[in-house]
């Protein structure tokens, strides 16, 4: 029996990244998936953001960062030399040492969830700057085994205005969307709903960003198994079939 090529075709995935660079949008393309690469959300700084410059928030024991855009919103150097930090993910450590900041401590199940389960520092004080639309379940988790927690809220992120192009005109072929965060979903929802759904499937980022999902009447399909190329690769194989 002879295959037809257009059997053996993936589906065409989007990934809410604008860097080509980046490396779910280069994992997906090595395993032969054609990738539509545009972001979907926008960080819009908050007022808070301008404490982190000064000495009174930085007299805390560990700092914690739970996503790479906070990183950037960091002064540098950090006011506090001595100060422990925490991050969530080879990302957003791999974002702070390349702002020459030092890691102590990342969690191997990289989550929230994880950083909490795994937590090294005991009952100390923490900074914990993030976004504004960022679950209390850190900070929550922290106090309750005996942490002060400092939440500073230094950024929150919406929808880009409208679907980029690039996006809208090939909607009707994408088979799968890669959705890294809650605040994705919630734009995905937003810009695409008047375009239709039809038989495109959601990768979900995490227990998170599914329940996300899941109350936007939208379930994902899939979830990685962890917030690396590799288990996004797998998530998104065992869709496209």
């Amino acid at each position: 029996m002879t295959t037809n090529p257009a059997d053996l075709m993936k589906p065409p995935v989007v990934v809410p990244r604008d860097d080509s660079h980046d490396k779910f949008v280069t994992t997906l393309k090595q395993a032969g998936y054609g990738v539509i690469h545009k972001a979907l959300t926008r960080t819009i700084k908050l007022p808070q953001a301008k404490e982190l410059t000064g000495p009174d928030l930085w007299q805390a024991d560990w700092l914690v960062i739970t996503s790479k855009t906070t990183v950037g919103l960091l002064p540098n150097p950090l006011p506090n030399p001595n100060i422990k930090v925490a991050a969530v993910g080879a990302a957003t450590s791999a974002a702070l040492r390349k702002r020459g900041i030092d890691v102590d401590f990342v969690p191997k199940d990289h989550s929230g969830a994880g950083l909490v389960a795994e937590w090294p520092g005991g009952a100390v004080s923490v900074l914990l700057p993030v976004s504004q639309l960022a679950a209390d379940t850190v900070p929550q988790e922290l106090t309750n085994v005996g942490c002060t927690v400092n939440r500073c809220e230094v950024y929150t992120t919406t929808a880009v205005e409208k679907l980029p192009d690039v996006i809208a005109q090939s909607w009707p072929s994408v088979g799968i969307v890669v959705v890294t965060a809650s605040s994705v979903g919630r734009a995905l929802v937003e810009l695409v709903e008047p375009l239709g759904w039809r038989c495109q499937k959601l990768v979900a980022l995490g227990k998170p960003t599914a329940r996300t999902l899941g109350e936007l009447g939208h379930p994902a399909n899939a979830v990685a198994s962890s917030p690396t190329p590799e288990a996004v690769l797998d998530a998104v194989e065992s869709l496209a079939v």
